[in-house]
Parts: C-alpha cells; sequence; structure tokens
C-alpha cells in the first residue's frame, strides 16, 4: 500500500500540470488547464502533498541517521565481543599456568620436606655418633691402646673415626645446600604464582569493563531499535495520509475531466448547430454558459463569388474548407471580428493568413497573393485581410476558406449565412 501510495502521489505531482497538453484531442485544452491549476481543492491537496513530502524527506534523513548509527554499534558490539572471548582466553591460559605453579609449588614444598627431613636425620646420626665417639673415646681409650696389635692398628682406627665424622659433616652439607636450593625455588615459585595472580585480577578487570560495555552498548542498541520502530510507524502513518490525499486528488481531477469532456460536447454541439443547439436528451443548450457565443448573423461571407469546391472529400482526401473563385488582386474580407493569429507561408496553403475569433473558433484565408494585416493585429467584421492570390498548390486564382473550432476544421457552410 506505501509503494502504491508514493507511486500515485508521484505520478499526480508530475501529470496534472501536464494533463492538458496531452489532451490535444481535447475541444478546450485552456479551459481544462485553468480548472486544474486553478481548483482550490486539488490547489490544498498539492500543498498538502508537498507538505507530507517535507515530513517525509525528514524522516527519511532522520532514519539514515538511525540506520548510521546502528551499523557503528553494531561494530563496537562485536569489537566488544571480540575483546571479552580474547580476555576469556586469557583467563583461561592464565589458569593453565596457575595450575602448573601450584603443582610446582606443591612439588617443592613436598621436596623441601623430604630434605628437611633427610638433613634432620642426618643431623641425629651424625650428633650421636659424636657422642659415642666422645664417650668412647674418654672411657676406652687406654683399653684401646691394649687391645691393638700394634701402633699402626691404632692410627688407622683414628683415622677411620675422623673420616666418618668428615663423611658426615659433608652428607650435613650437601642436605642444607639441597634444603637452600629448594626454598629458593619454593619462593621463586611462589613470586610466579603472585605474579599469575595480578595477571589475573587485571584481566578481570578488563573482562569486567568489557561486559559494561556490552550492556551499554546492548541497552543503546535496543533503545535506536526502538525509534526506528516508532519512527516505521510514523512513515506508513505518512505514506497512508499520503495515499489519501492522492486518492483525493485523483477523484477531483476526475471529476474535473468529466465536467472538461462534458462541456466539450456542448460546445461541439453549439458549433456544429449554431441556430439549433440541441442536446442529446433535446433540450435547448445555452451556448454561451459553454463559452460559445454566436453573432446573430454567424460569419459573412469572406469573398462573394462562385463556391468551386465544397467541404468534404475530394481526390481521396478530406477537403477540409471551400474554394471560392476570385480575380487575382481581390480584397478578401474578415469574415468575423477577431485578432490576426498567423500571416504568412504553410506549404499547400501558400500565403495563409488564420483570425482567432474568441471562443475557440478561428478562420483561415488560403493562397493569398498578399496580405492586408500583420500578427496580433485586431480586425473587425468586414475589414479587408487580404488579397486573392495563386500561391501554394493551386491551380488557378482563388480562395481557400476554412472554419476552425479548437482547431479542427468543420463545415464552413454551418455557419454561413
Amino acid at each position: 500500500m506505501s509503494r502504491r501510495a508514493r507511486l500515485l502521489a508521484a505520478c499526480l505531482l508530475v501529470l496534472l500540470p501536464t494533463l492538458p497538453a496531452q489532451a490535444q484531442g481535447s475541444a478546450d485544452h485552456q479551459y481544462l488547464q485553468d480548472r486544474l491549476t486553478g481548483d482550490e481543492s486539488l490547489n490544498r491537496s498539492r500543498s498538502a502533498l508537498d507538505q507530507l513530502g517535507t515530513e517525509q524527506g525528514l524522516l527519511g534523513a532522520e532514519f539514515a541517521d538511525l540506520q548510521f548509527s546502528t551499523e557503528q554499534l553494531k561494530a563496537e558490539l562485536a569489537r566488544t565481543a571480540e575483546q571479552i572471548a580474547l580476555s576469556e582466553d586469557r583467563l583461561a591460559a592464565i589458569a593453565v599456568r596457575r595450575g602448573l605453579a601450584a603443582d610446582q609449588l606443591a612439588a617443592a614444598e613436598r621436596a623441601l620436606g623430604r630434605a628437611e627431613a633427610a638433613h634432620a636425620a642426618r643431623q641425629r646420626l651424625a650428633t650421636e655418633r659424636l657422642v659415642d665417639m666422645y664417650v668412647y673415646s674418654t672411657e676406652h681409650r687406654a683399653a684401646l691402646a691394649w687391645q691393638v696389635s700394634d701402633v699402626h692398628e691404632l692410627e688407622n682406627r683414628h683415622v677411620l673415626l675422623t673420616m666418618v665424622g668428615e663423611h658426615d659433616k659433608e652428607l650435613l652439607e650437601a642436605l642444607g645446600d639441597s634444603i637452600a636450593e629448594i626454598g629458593a625455588r619454593r619462593q621463586t615459585l611462589e613470586s610466579v604464582g603472585l605474579t599469575i595472580d595480578a595477571l589475573a585480577r587485571q584481566e578481570r578487570e578488563v573482562l569486567e569493563a568489557n561486559s559494561r560495555d556490552r550492556e551499554r552498548q546492548a541497552a543503546l542498541h535496543a533503545e535506536l531499535q526502538a525509534r526506528i520502530r516508532r519512527l516505521h510507524d510514523e512513515v506508513e502513518a505518512l505514506e497512508a495520509a499520503q495515499a489519501e490525499v492522492a486518492a483525493i486528488m485523483a477523484a477531483r481531477v476526475a471529476e474535473i475531466e468529466f465536467e472538461a469532456a462534458e462541456r466539450d460536447r456542448r460546445r461541439r454541439i453549439c458549433f456544429d448547430n449554431p441556430r439549433r443547439p440541441l442536446d442529446s436528451d433535446g433540450s435547448w443548450l445555452d451556448c454561451p454558459a459553454v463559452g460559445v457565443v454566436i453573432p446573430p448573423s454567424a460569419v459573412r461571407w469572406p469573398l462573394v463569388d462562385r463556391v468551386t469546391s465544397e467541404y468534404g472529400p475530394r481526390w481521396g482526401r478530406m477537403h477540409q474548407g471551400i474554394d471560392i473563385a476570385g480575380a487575382h488582386g481581390a480584397p478578401i474580407l474578415s469574415s468575423e471580428s477577431g485578432r490576426v493569429d498567423f500571416a504568412g507561408w504553410i506549404g499547400g496553403y501558400g500565403n495563409t493568413l488564420i483570425v482567432d475569433h474568441g471562443g475557440g473558433m478561428s478562420t483561415l484565408y488560403g493562397h493569398l497573393y498578399g496580405f492586408a494585416v500583420t500578427v496580433g493585429q485586431t480586425v473587425s467584421i468586414g475589414q479587408t485581410l487580404g488579397y486573392v492570390g495563386n500561391s501554394g498548390l493551386s491551380q488557378g486564382p482563388h480562395l481557400h476558406f476554412e472554419v476552425r473550432i479548437d482547431g479542427a476544421p468543420v463545415n464552413p457552410r454551418t455557419y454561413l449565412p
């Protein structure tokens, strides 16, 4: 419906000013044009359509702006969604790293516990051995000396005890180094865990900010969509109003065209039967009411002489006037008062004069020798217009005389006395 309304309104706006020009076969073009351009109802409708068209243009501009804003917002939503997905991927990767770091830290804790336990056990064993060595070395040093077979054996036993002590010392130092190394690694892992936790907090903040942006953008998008729907409703209402105005205009144009056609029909009756203008129902027509004023004496003969050819078919074509014989140079008189509309050469007519008598009637005078009047000059009935000649397609001096109603030739005998 909206498309039909737009097309109808556009067609009316374009066609209305040109309807008379396209109706060249109608009886009174100017009358129809004046009616179409001067009708108050049509002018009000045209003004209404102009106003509606202006409003439609404004709505169209607003709709274009909303569409542009919507497309921009869609792009922003897409970018925000990408950023949210990226943050979620990063958080997932951070969680994996945090899990690995936690596993490594737990392993380091277990290794540290084992190393500390081993160090404590070794330290207890070394302490007990040192105590035993001290006790036995004090109480039994003399007895031990008597028990060995020689001095060398005693020295060997002393060296052995010293080596055991040194070995315990080295083991304790190695365990201490291992504990220190594991402790350092644990501190490193704890530091890495703290760094990962900080990254996770930062990424969660980014994710929360992007989520808030997405909520804000989604709300704005919903608002834009609601505005577009309201605008669409306004456009539909506007198009319905345009369709209504266009329908009113079409109906009014049809009325005016019918009135013009009816007037044309009545004018034709008045021109064809000026002495007895009877309508189809037998009623007497008021010819002046339709713009036809027939003089009491109709029109006078432009040249009083012998008629050599009548109006009607001749030589396989229509002879549109009557031919009146005349001496070369004889004066040709105006059949009725009027204004000279044309004076010049027209093909087979030769030198031709056309006088407009008003009310849609004009007379044509052809094959003239010369002119006695000029274009635009007002002439009275019986005034000399020109002179009998033999110009154009003519076989001898004579006057070709036509009576035209709204430009269409009719039988001059209808108007001649």
